[in-house]
């Protein structure tokens, strides 16, 4: 499943040498997440909390967002085609995890390169694969809940995918 924000697969930053700068915080998430909010506080399994950016990189083509929801958690993804509602034809997402769901990432997180992000969080960058094929992850613990976004080097620079997550690491959690 390559170009996609958020794949379900399979960093002092100062030691990346990327920066990610702090957000204000601004109370509500990109407008293009507007459409499924309702559907977000529906869906979220019972003692989660979600979070979705803030801000998403300029792209050419319009988003649309869709939720998939299972045991495992919710995720809210991005498609470029408004008909689109399966995660093979998204551009990537964001996800908020059970701790069930959560096991398969944190046993990932062995190859993952630990991060900063705003507001003291401690996140990881994991990447796998090569070039642009490759999928690339910020993952993360905040609040009691355990978050990964994602998408593939095509879609989405390494910077602008550490970016979203400071955007979100900033926002209010959704209840």
């Amino acid at each position: 499943m390559k170009s996609a924000w958020f794949v379900w697969g399979s960093v002092g930053l100062g030691l990346l040498g990327v920066s990610v700068n702090t957000f204000p915080v601004q109370a509500e998430p990109a407008p293009v997440f507007a459409p499924i909010l309702s559907e977000v506080r529906q869906r979220l399994p019972q003692g989660l909390q979600m979070r979705l950016p803030a801000t998403l990189p300029d792209r050419p083509e319009p988003l649309y967002a869709f939720v998939r929801s299972s045991q495992q958690g919710l995720f809210a993804y991005l498609a470029t085609e408004a008909g689109c509602n399966q995660p093979s034809c998204s551009v990537g997402g964001a996800a908020v995890f059970t701790e069930v769901g959560f096991a398969s990432w944190e046993r990932k997180l062995a190859n993952a390169t630990p991060i900063e992000l705003p507001n003291g969080i401690q996140g990881h960058y994991l990447q796998q694969g090569r070039g642009e094929d490759a999928d690339h992850y910020v993952i993360w613990q905040q609040d009691g809940s355990s978050y990964v976004i994602g998408t593939d080097n095509r879609t989405t620079s390494k910077q602008e995918l550490m970016q979203i997550a400071a955007s979100m690491v900033s926002e209010p959690a959704i209840r």
